[in-house]
């Protein structure tokens, strides 16, 4: 959860660029246990340290005859550093990599573009070649740890975040009509940013800079292959493949779970305990009883009970939801606005409590999608698909174009190609979807849901939930994104993944014997959210003010009627459940966006 800078320019002499790189590095909230910088005429990288990151490790530097042939700033853990080290120590070398960081730099001098294809684990790195004058950029498999970059005439800046880039004055901060539709949509073109000219390291990608061009190239993809085994032989080898998902991400020390009381996040806490052999630190967040329609308090407990887990409940204050400085710092963490108001407010504040007690978590986080926990019947048998499965669900509550976008002037969707920019993404993604010839029809919608939630609607799970932790000082990972996972349940038939009329029946036959028969029975609930009163009140009292003030730069593109209905008759924030939420969420976060940012419109 570090914070990674730079700026390469192969133009221009960086050498008295030190304060501008470090402004950079100074914008990230990822990290904060120090910043530290590694300079040569051409290149600037900076790193903003996490609390597991030894001190002064990076930026990481390789010499050889006392010249720095290349340097590495790196964000992330590598599960199988030992194997690497192994592998690299067969070169006869004197000092082996200390550190993950100095794994991949060691690790791409020896092999070249193909270390990334060897790494295990959530990462974004930037490798500077003093001999090729090349920078490198890469992500993990799934995107968990964000890196994005602005590509320059003679070079590039990368950070992290976008804030990080655009407190560099070659930056310029402009939202187009595809930025606002990627907003709204909460879906952007791969590979492009928010920011008009803005570009994103594709997860699974690696990117080249070089002096004579940019290219990029996948080193990892899903495959559909045939499943041969039969049902009893597909339960074993997925507990096999969880099992050793948790083995790597927990790592030597003791785990510590978030534990909501759901199948997932339960499952995950027994399997943690079977390995164990003794019930893991577990963390529960809470407002009271008012939280949710379905408490968690009574199923977490029951599986704490179950295997004698060490416990924590961590009550946030619904008033704190209300914070000024809570919702900056939120806006912050995630980097872009979301129509999740207090389903991202109390996750940070949570976090934040338990980064007090432990500097890792596990979380039980994309489950779903890879095990077919995201497919209804009806999604799977229709043949009517235009859109992603997210938004013909809000369409199915009335809210037209998705969650969250109730409250934008229908004219300016029209105009800035909302309807057209939501399709062509979804033909986009659908033409990723590696499907079996000849396979069943609703095995073939089944992978494509699949796809789609793994690949576009994960960014609203897993990434908010990395982005969240790394701002409140908690890393948080991820065991059922293991890769090798989902790998192989992409290719489990449907049939076998709901073989007992349910979802999710895979996951609940591992767990039958760790978890409470309640727990395992439990109908899916979302991510708590508050009921509290004065927090719809601040919610409707908020856009009042916003509607109030004729400088507000959102205010030019909302449906201003539709939006005083809400001040007027607060009930209709209700509507739709949390649904009727969004919409004036998302509008307080784009216009706090485009305010503390300072992002011109330009639609």
């Amino acid at each position: 959860m570090s914070g990674i800078t730079g700026w390469v320019d192969r133009g221009r002499d960086l050498t008295h660029e030190g304060p501008t790189a470090a402004a950079m590095t100074a914008r990230s909230v990822r990290g904060g246990h120090g910043d530290r910088q590694w300079s040569s005429p051409h290149a600037l990288l900076g790193h903003s340290a996490d609390a597991m990151t030894p001190a002064g490790a990076q930026p990481a530097v390789a010499e050889e005859h006392g010249r720095p042939i290349a340097a590495i700033t790196f964000d992330g853990v590598l599960y199988n550093a030992a194997q690497l080290r192994s592998a690299l120590a067969s070169d006869g070398r004197t000092r082996p990599p200390a550190t993950d960081a100095e794994v991949v730099l060691d690790g791409y001098l020896r092999w070249g573009f193909a270390v990334a294809e060897r790494l295990e684990g959530l990462f974004a790195f930037a490798v500077w070649d003093v001999r090729t004058s090349e920078l490198v950029l890469c992500r993990d498999r799934f995107g968990v740890k964000p890196l994005s970059y602005l590509p320059l005439p003679d070079g590039a800046l990368f950070a992290s975040e976008v804030a990080a880039l655009s407190a560099h004055p070659l930056v310029g901060d402009e939202l187009d009509a595809e930025g606002l539709c990627s907003i709204l949509a909460q879906v952007r073109r791969p590979g492009h940013a928010v920011l008009r000219g803005l570009r994103e390291v594709r997860p699974a990608h690696l990117v080249r800079l070089r002096p004579e061009g940019v290219s990029e190239h996948r080193y990892w993809s899903l495959e559909a292959r045939p499943h041969t085994e039969d049902l009893a032989s597909t339960i074993e080898t997925t507990r096999g493949l969880l099992g050793e998902a948790i083995a790597r991400e927990a790592g030597a020390s003791p785990a510590a779970v978030l534990l909501s009381g759901g199948l997932d996040s339960s499952a995950l806490t027994g399997l943690v305990a079977e390995r164990a052999g003794a019930g893991p630190r577990t963390f529960t967040v809470s407002f009271g009883d008012s939280a949710a329609t379905v408490p968690d308090r009574p199923f977490a407990q029951a599986v704490v009970e179950r295997l004698d887990c060490d416990h924590r409940e961590v009550l946030v204050d619904p008033v704190t939801l209300t914070d000024p400085l809570t919702l900056d710092a939120v806006l912050a963490a995630k980097d872009f606005p979301s129509p999740f108001g207090d389903k991202n407010l109390t996750p940070y504040l949570f976090y934040r409590q338990v980064a007090a007690h432990t500097p890792m978590v596990l979380s039980g986080e994309a489950a779903d999608a890879v095990f077919g926990g995201l497919i209804s019947d009806q999604e799977r048998s229709s043949t009517e698909h235009r859109t992603f499965p997210w938004i013909e669900r809000a369409r199915a509550f009335g809210l037209a174009n998705g969650i969250g976008n109730d409250l934008f002037d229908r004219d300016l969707l029209r105009d800035v190609g909302f309807a057209d920019f939501c399709a062509e993404r979804y033909q986009e993604a659908q033409q990723e979807v590696p499907h079996l010839p000849g396979a069943p029809a609703d095995d073939r919608r089944a992978r494509e849901i699949d796809h789609l939630h793994m690949t576009r609607l994960y960014e609203q799970a897993v990434n908010h939930s990395e982005r969240l932790g790394a701002a409140a000082g908690l890393q948080v990972r991820f065991p059922f994104s293991d890769h090798r996972l989902f790998d192989y349940l992409y290719n489990v038939p449907w049939r076998m993944k709901s073989f007992d009329g349910r979802d999710k029946s895979l996951l609940r036959t591992i767990a039958r014997d760790l978890l409470p028969a309640s727990v395992l029975d439990r109908p899916k609930v979302p991510f708590p959210i508050t009921y509290h009163a004065g927090y719809k009140q601040s919610l409707a009292d908020r856009l009042r003010q916003l509607l109030e003030d004729v400088d507000a730069p959102v205010r030019p593109l909302l449906d201003l009627p539709r939006s005083w209905q809400v001040v007027n008759d607060p009930r209709q924030l209700d509507r739709g459940g949390w649904l009727g939420r969004a919409d004036t969420e998302m509008v307080l976060q784009l216009d706090g966006w485009l305010r503390t940012r300072r992002i011109r419109p330009a639609l």
